[in-house]
């Protein structure tokens, strides 16, 4: 058992680092609407598939169509996000969705949700409160990257406007653009929650899967359908942008140089998701939700301030301060709650 939580722990660490510099690969290139990327990313995901299914599965290669399904699910997360950054922004549609996401595997795990099985914690009142403090902490990171300014930015703000010009900022807007920024808060929300809400369920027929809620035929490891739920993601990925390439034809964007840095991306990405699917196994939703859903931001932040310039101004600091020593306690808390 202490072996067993061991390892579920290690996996938790594990899918947080891939999933903080998964995106790293391709921070120099413009992906655009996110399809040909989704793509691209999906054929890294595949091989990395593959490789599990042979070599790490406990049982013959075989395609699992349920476990599929969660790939699926997660290609239209994917696609959605694009979307969502257009309306809301990166900083706000991510605080949102990564909130529902949290919350969708949490309660799934905790209250027994889908067909899952209800997950008994040792210490139910620390996975509380630790999941409480997570959520909170999602405003703080939110508020951090909304004022990170780097300084050429800063100082620009701080200029007089030029003689005679009217500064646009400070002038009320037209009753019908307040109208639109209203209706593009509400749909950019709407969508990202919709985001978070099918990330969140993405695990959850592998899990019942392994649970035997099937019937006996299928295994009980969790990586056992990996493969299946990664080739789910490559085909509805290469669907998608067969659909795409039809519908906007030569308007389709499509850069060929996206590809090998998309495709590592995905690697990153899939190592982590294969960590993940362990530490279902081990740990259940409750625990790594909370865990994989909060570590991420934290170490993007820091790889972003030590090597990128993020987080730029005193504020942009404080808060994502705020927000990590939030945090921490809750993850910290949350692990506790299996022990």
């Amino acid at each position: 058992m202490t072996e067993q939580l061991a390892l579920g722990y290690a996996c938790c660490l594990i899918a947080s680092v891939a999933y903080a510099v998964n995106y790293l690969p391709v921070k120099k290139y413009d992906t655009s609407d996110g399809v040909f990327f989704t793509f691209a990313m999906s054929l890294g995901i595949l091989i990395v598939g593959v490789l599990t299914g042979c070599f790490m599965q406990h049982e013959p290669l075989v395609f699992e169509p349920l476990a599929a399904v969660g790939g699926v699910i997660f290609t239209l997360a994917n696609l959605l996000c694009p979307l969502v950054i257009q309306l809301i922004g990166l900083g706000l549609g991510l605080t949102i969705w990564d909130l529902s996401n949290m919350l969708m595997g949490w309660v799934t795990g905790r209250f027994g949700l889908f067909g899952v099985d209800k997950e008994i914690s040792q210490k139910p009142l620390f996975n509380y409160v630790g999941l409480a403090l997570a959520c909170v902490s999602l405003v703080f990171m939110y508020l951090a990257a909304r004022f990170d300014k780097k300084p050429k930015e800063a100082s620009a703000d701080v200029e007089a406007p030029e003689e005679g010009k009217v500064d646009e900022e400070k002038q009320p807007l037209p009753e019908h653009s307040e109208t639109q920024s209203h209706m593009r808060l509400v749909v950019g929300s709407a969508l990202a929650m919709l985001v978070g809400v099918l990330l969140g369920t993405i695990f959850d027929l592998p899990q019942e899967l392994t649970q035997g809620k099937f019937g006996p035929d299928h295994s009980p490891f969790a990586l056992d359908y990996v493969f299946s739920h990664f080739l789910g993601i490559f085909v509805s990925a290469a669907v998608a942008l067969l659909i795409y390439v039809i519908v906007r034809r030569r308007r389709s964007f499509v850069p060929l140089k996206l590809v090998l840095p998309a495709m590592l991306s995905g690697i990153i990405w899939a190592i982590g998701t294969v960590a993940w699917f362990q530490a279902n196994g081990d740990l259940g939703f409750s625990v790594t939700y909370p865990i994989i859903s909060s570590l991420p931001s934290i170490l993007a932040l820091l790889i972003g301030f030590c090597f990128f310039g993020e987080l730029g101004s005193s504020k942009s600091r404080g808060f994502a301060l705020t927000g990590v020593l939030i945090r921490l306690p809750g993850v910290i808390l949350i692990a506790l709650s299996r022990l």
